[in-house]
């Protein structure tokens, strides 16, 4: 019996160093990757956003970063769960309405905010 064992064994560490070494190609990696395209648009958004920040444009940049979490909103809200990658966290109702607020709060902090003076 102990060699049925290591021998069942040895078959499945033969299996998961064969799914770790696909996992590893470059090929296979872009495409995970790239397949996350409505997380990595939003997240472009939201850099721009925060860029704009650091360039002492306060208001505008906290638009866009608004911007960019309405968009995962609705992107979240369009897109089928296989196809919202890492946008989907929990329930889709949830994850609409947490990232409505969100992107709600941070639209009306950017208005409210007076200008410097």
């Amino acid at each position: 019996m102990s060699t049925r064992a290591g021998s069942h064994r040895a078959a499945a560490s033969s299996r998961w160093a064969q799914a770790a070494e696909r996992r590893l190609m470059p090929a296979s990696w872009l495409r995970a990757v790239f397949r996350q395209w409505p997380l990595l648009l939003v997240l472009a958004v939201i850099a721009i956003g925060t860029y704009i920040v650091a360039d002492n444009h306060f208001r505008r940049g906290t638009f866009i970063i608004a911007g960019g979490v309405c968009l995962a909103a609705i992107l979240r809200a369009v897109l089928p769960s296989g196809v919202a990658g890492l946008l989907k966290v929990r329930s889709r109702a949830l994850d609409l309405l947490t990232l409505g607020f969100l992107g709600a709060g941070t639209l009306i902090a950017s208005l409210i905010v007076p200008p410097p003076s």
